[in-house]
């Protein structure tokens, strides 16, 4: 099975960086994998649980918690949706902790399947993580290329199965 990890540049979300992989499942199918959030420890493993706060079907303004590891510690984030489009956008932002970080999740029939692209911009909060940002920056974006692979062999794997 082929790896891919590629740089995109999307202009449609804010022209925040990008990392996007193809994944041989339709949109629809990668949309509710994705959205069905207590899946996301699945394909992304630092985060232990991820939950809905507000009851109804999301939207803009909708809210959601992530409690996720990190330097031996589990933390809880807050975040809201800003861009809910399906199957083919969702942007939400964290409401609280050291750094924000606006993201994205970018979904793009491809070939008979799906482009599905994430991305975001932190930024700090205070200064010792401004000094720590490029730092950051780079451990985001190595987690995110690995979460790409892991949600595509999860996705596909169930095509085999």
């Amino acid at each position: 099975m082929q790896k891919e990890r590629t740089y995109i540049e999307n202009a449609d979300v804010a022209e925040q960086p990008s990392f996007g992989i193809l994944i041989h499942r339709p949109i629809q199918d990668v949309w509710d994998f994705v959205m069905d959030l207590p899946q996301t420890p699945k394909w992304r493993p630092r985060m232990s649980n991820v939950e809905w706060v507000d009851e109804g079907d999301p939207r803009v303004g909708s809210r959601f918690r992530v409690w996720a590891k990190a330097l031996g510690y589990t933390f809880r984030f807050n975040f809201e949706v800003t861009i809910w489009d399906p199957p083919h956008q969702f942007g939400y932002r964290q409401l609280n902790g050291p750094v924000a970080i606006d993201s994205h999740m970018v979904f793009v029939e491809q070939n008979g399947g799906c482009r599905f692209m994430i991305g975001g911009n932190p930024t700090s909060n205070n200064l010792l993580m401004k000094v720590a940002e490029p730092l950051l920056w780079g451990t985001l974006a190595k987690q995110n290329g690995a979460d790409l692979i892991r949600l595509k062999e999860h996705l596909e794997a169930e095509i085999a199965a």
